[in-house]
């Protein structure tokens, strides 16, 4: 796998797997998950943080996909950053997949799935799913040599960074 993926990219989807893909929310309905993540993006944790992303649509991956994914749906905020977008999900409707695919939206465009899209998702886990979840992710993704020094944001100000 981690030669079809990239190091980091196999690296980052194992610390996932070890630390938070079975926690969180689960939806049985695409409108609960639209719901979520419209109070997600409304809050104003994260308009503070983001205030270019105003909105992110949630829709399911055609039948046989197996990986979730996410589609910009323009590049004029900051630094190219999306201010709309869509989370697209294969599977089973997972808090963590939905946050995985919303901080591609919201990190520098080419952080593919390097320190700046994991401390992004950190932040993400950080303030929704809980400090344990978050802290249990980080000690997963330190391990990992391209993430050794990912940033705790536990400890960082709430303020925008």
């Amino acid at each position: 796998m981690a030669a079809a993926l990239g190091d980091r990219q196999a690296a980052l989807y194992a610390a996932e797997e070890e630390s938070i893909a079975t926690l969180g929310l689960r939806w049985r309905r695409l409108p609960d998950a639209q719901a979520y993540l419209d109070r997600l993006v409304a809050s104003a944790w994260f308009v503070n943080r983001w205030p270019h992303c105003v909105s992110v649509a949630i829709e399911r991956r055609g039948r046989g996909a197996v990986w979730s994914t996410c589609h910009p749906l323009d590049s004029a905020g900051p630094g190219g950053r999306p201010t709309e977008g869509v989370v697209l999900v294969a599977g089973t409707l997972r808090q963590p997949v939905v946050l995985h695919e919303l901080a591609h939206l919201l990190a520098p465009p080419t952080a593919g799935h390097g320190p700046d899209f994991a401390e992004t998702m950190l932040s993400l886990v950080h303030h929704e799913m809980g400090f344990a979840a978050c802290t249990d992710y980080l000690c997963a993704l330190r391990r990992f040599p391209p993430f050794a020094t990912v940033r705790d944001v536990t400890t960082l100000p709430t303020a925008r960074r």
